[in-house]
């Protein structure tokens, strides 16, 4: 079986992914199996990877750093 793909490694793909976009991956989430500009277009695009029913997430429109500050 395919290992699951890190959190780290889903993050990375999103971040460089087109901003508000849609980004599907395979049902055990181990692989990327498409991208889109619209929903339909990334669960097109996994159709055409054999993938039927792909989790798709959206990409914000932009990226906010996430500080991390002790603000106390």
């Amino acid at each position: 079986g395919e290992s699951i793909m890190a959190k780290e490694e889903r993050l990375q793909i999103l971040r460089e992914s087109p901003p508000n976009s849609w980004v599907a991956f395979s049902e055990d989430e181990s692989r990327l199996v498409g991208r889109g500009s619209t929903y339909a277009e990334a669960v097109a695009a996994a159709d055409e990877q054999g993938v039927s029913e792909p989790i798709l997430l959206k990409t914000p429109d932009k990226w906010v750093p996430m500080v991390l500050c002790p603000c106390t």
